[in-house]
């Protein structure tokens, strides 16, 4: 009778059964969260996109507007105009509050009207003389930063200085040597302090 090898089954059934079985990894949770991280860093690395601001280009009407006020006669006679009118302002306000003056008792009797007249020329005069003080303060100012301005070429800090210093030591021109250097500090220490806290 023919001869049956039984190993050789046995042994194919063995390797059979020995050999590995693959199975498709490519959609564990480990690789999928590597995935995501992974594309999350691409897209946090994504450069972002630049934006710009249109430039808006000046108008005829603003240029003549901006040579005007580098005037420096201009800007003289609008300082000179706004100081009068605050000082008349101020006149008025503070003339308010000044005591009325009590007749005597043997004095005659004066009418209400006239006494409303004698308030209102007192009133004007001291409006009047407040107008042409702040105009002439405002004036010398206004000019003189001006001039400082255009002949240094800077505008900083110190043309407020040199104007306060000229507008002071010529406002206080009546008390001499020494009241002129004394205006001349003040006012320009005051200058230089409005203009930090205007923030200049």
């Amino acid at each position: 009778p023919p001869c049956v090898d039984h190993g050789a089954g046995s042994r194919a059934n063995d390797a059979t059964t020995s050999l590995p079985v693959s199975t498709d990894d490519s959609a564990s949770p480990s690789t999928t969260q590597g995935t995501n991280e992974g594309a999350a860093r691409a897209t946090s690395k994504k450069p972002k996109r630049k934006t710009y601001e249109r430039v808006k280009m000046p108008t005829p009407e603003d240029i003549y507007a901006a040579d005007a006020m580098d005037n420096c006669a201009l800007k003289t006679v609008m300082s000179t105009v706004l100081g009068g009118a605050l000082g008349a302002a101020m006149g008025i306000v503070f003339g308010a509050f000044e005591p009325m003056e009590i007749a005597a008792p043997d004095a005659p009797k004066v009418k209400i009207m006239d006494q409303v007249k004698a308030g209102a020329r007192a009133a004007g005069a001291r409006s009047w003389s407040y107008a042409k003080g702040f105009a002439a303060f405002g004036a010398l100012y206004a000019g003189s930063e001006c001039v400082v301005e255009k002949v240094r070429a800077k505008h900083d800090i110190a043309n407020s200085a040199y104007a306060g210093c000229f507008t002071g030591g010529v406002m206080a021109r009546a008390g001499g040597p020494s009241g002129m250097a004394i205006g001349c500090g003040t006012m320009a220490a005051l200058s230089v302090a409005m203009d930090k806290f205007m923030d200049h």
